[in-house]
């Protein structure tokens, strides 16, 4: 078998990456296709390229909401004054 690999990035606007996720799978060989059939090892092929863009989608989506989540965390955490500090 040969390897798929798909890769998703998401980028800021000044092109610094964010988030990058990596999904790999296993396609067949040219033989394959020859000895299986062109529809069942086709069939195989497109399985492992939908599976490895899901998977590296869904994890570049949870990170980056992930990642958004805990700065929002931290900036709301920032912009809370104690009562000491009174209101401005």
């Amino acid at each position: 078998m040969r390897k798929l690999k798909i890769s998703v990035e998401i980028i800021d606007d000044n092109g610094k990456e964010l988030v990058k996720a990596v999904s790999k799978k296993d396609i067949p060989y040219l033989k394959e296709f020859e000895h299986n059939g062109f529809e069942a090892a086709f069939d195989e092929l497109e399985t492992a390229v939908l599976l490895a863009r899901k998977e590296a989608s869904e994890k570049a989506v949870s990170e980056y909401v992930s990642s958004m989540s805990k700065k929002n965390k931290k900036n709301k955490k920032s912009n809370v004054r104690s009562p000491e500090q009174g209101e401005s």
